[in-house]
């Protein structure tokens, strides 16, 4: 698997190609550099309408709560479901980079 981003959603893009199945609405995060740092879920949203909302949540490894969330207007709008993305990555990245060191 190619890790292209400091922050990779494994998972995100079987999940959008399934048309939003509910069983694939999750999967980890890890670095560019394949360090595993959590998991991220998809939730509140109706797979049956592409108009729906909802959120996706990143959860810390060792955390049982939800650590940072981020919502989307539209299921099935691209824009409005990758800049949900793209913010909640950032704010990960921010997090990591914090306790952690720059991701290369």
């Amino acid at each position: 698997m190619e890790l292209i981003y400091p922050i990779n959603c494994v998972g995100h893009d079987e999940w959008m190609q399934s048309g939003y199945d509910p069983r694939l609405s999750k999967g980890e995060v890890v670095t560019r550099d394949g360090e595993v740092i959590g998991t991220w879920r998809v939730v509140g949203y109706d797979p049956a309408s592409e108009c729906s909302s909802g959120q996706f949540e990143f959860t810390a490894n060792g955390d049982d709560a939800v650590k940072f969330t981020e919502g989307f207007a539209m299921l099935d709008v691209r824009p409005s479901q990758g800049l949900a993305l793209s913010k909640l990555s950032s704010t990960i990245r921010e997090w990591y980079e914090a306790n952690n060191g720059e991701i290369s």
